[in-house]
């Protein structure tokens, strides 16, 4: 633990998830007290009031983002290159798109850049939706745009799941259009 804590908080966060990932629970409810605030360099980090590791963590997980990896290698350039595409949304509404081949890391440097409160707080407040859409079927397909409807749709009572893909792809055009247009 002395060594970890000549480290950045990175190494700290990075431990104490592994912990929890290989099955030593005790141990890391031991450290939880001790989880640096995620911080964004200069900025603030208020993100509404909710400054803690946990309670960002709670948001991006709610949205579906993949938890940061037991084993990872920060990659700030990369981060920051995603972080600056993500920051002219604010501006120009529109899609960021990450690709490369399989493997080389596109979830883990994107999950990595939504960690930053400040920028979940001024670009996207609501939280995020993170839906990973690879090789799918039609009906794989289908299931997944039919939770994301139901995840956008503020009352989801009032309306029925879309029964097909082309049904599902225009009503997510619509909430997008009107409820989610960054």
């Amino acid at each position: 633990i002395n060594i970890i804590l000549t480290k950045d908080n990175n190494s700290y966060r990075s431990f104490y998830n592994a912990l929890l990932h290989e099955g030593y629970r005790d141990l890391a409810a031991l450290l939880q007290d001790g989880i640096p605030a995620v911080s964004s360099g200069n900025r603030k980090s208020s993100m509404d009031g909710m400054t803690s590791y946990g309670q960002l963590k709670t948001i991006l997980c709610e949205g579906g983002v993949p938890q940061r990896p037991v084993v990872f290698v920060t990659r700030p350039k990369l981060v920051h290159a995603i972080k600056e595409k993500l920051y002219c949304l604010g501006s120009d509404p529109g899609w960021v798109t990450v690709y490369g081949m399989a493997g080389c890391g596109k979830t883990v440097l994107t999950a990595e850049a939504l960690r930053d409160p400040q920028l979940l707080e001024d670009y996207f407040p609501g939280g995020v939706h993170w839906i990973s859409v690879g090789k799918q079927d039609k009906a794989g397909l289908l299931i997944k745009l039919q939770n994301l409807c139901s995840r956008l749709e503020h009352d989801s009572s009032l309306s029925q799941r879309p029964l097909n893909i082309e049904e599902a792809k225009d009503r997510l055009r619509l909430l997008m259009l009107r409820n989610y247009p960054r």
